[in-house]
């Protein structure tokens, strides 16, 4: 893991630095302690087999949305990368619940796979408190959110769908783009006659390579998204 100047690594940091960013804060409708979410998102993150800079963006996602912290400080203490997937993932406080909601679904359509693997993490264990909240107290879980439960079934399932679309789009710029390879390669082989050596068609690695290039978020949070979203709206129609 990376280590700053004082010793500690990156991971440490950031939940230094979140813990005293969202000191005093609480979970919506709750007694606990909001730092409990971002920990989470980055234990999440963890072991879903993330990278160090999605793990510790992970951890910070909402420092500069809900705190004083701002980007320039992530910037410089942790860096471009993990600074981007922070404001990646930070709502406009500024406009309204929908209209910011509706901003975020939009970004997503064209975010990194970074920030739509913390975004999967960070609504996962949205989900997962709710549904563990809605096993205690039932429907009144509803009332700590905006709009009830209609406005949240929009709003999860909107997330989920914006990162199925940006997956489903990349998936067929790289099926182009492979077929474009493979008729450049055809090309230069039927050019046989020419004395100037001809470059070598791709290998299946490239093919490989390619497919990874194009995935757009960890597959495993993907799925737990997808399933935690069924699981507490899937009866339920907009």
């Amino acid at each position: 893991m990376t280590q700053n100047g004082t010793g500690k690594n990156q991971i440490e940091e950031a939940i230094e630095v979140a813990a005293e960013a969202h000191q005093g804060q609480y979970r919506k409708g709750t007694d606990t302690p909001y730092i409990t979410h971002p920990y989470a998102v980055g234990l999440i993150l963890m072991e879903a087999g993330c990278t160090e800079a999605v793990i510790i963006a992970g951890i910070l996602h909402d420092t500069v949305e809900d705190t004083d912290l701002t980007l320039e400080f992530i910037q410089e203490r942790f860096g471009d990368t993990i600074a981007n997937i922070v404001d990646g993932c930070s709502e406009d406080k500024a406009l309204r619940w929908r209209a910011r909601k509706t901003d975020r679904i939009h970004a997503l359509r064209t975010a990194s796979p970074e920030i739509c693997t913390v975004t999967c993490a960070d609504k996962l264990h949205n989900l997962r408190t709710i549904i563990s909240e809605y096993q205690r107290i039932g429907d009144a879980v509803w009332d700590r959110f905006h709009g009830g439960v209609e406005d949240q079934a929009w709003y999860y399932r909107s997330v989920l769908g914006a990162i199925a679309d940006r997956n489903a789009t990349l998936q067929k710029t790289g099926e182009r783009a492979k077929l474009t390879t493979h008729d450049n390669g055809a090309h230069a082989r039927s050019d046989a006659e020419d004395t100037a050596p001809q470059p070598e068609p791709p290998d299946c690695n490239d093919a490989r390579q390619m497919s990874a290039a194009i995935d757009v978020v960890n597959a495993q949070l993907f799925e737990q998204f997808q399933q935690a979203i069924a699981y507490l709206f899937g009866g339920r129609t907009l």
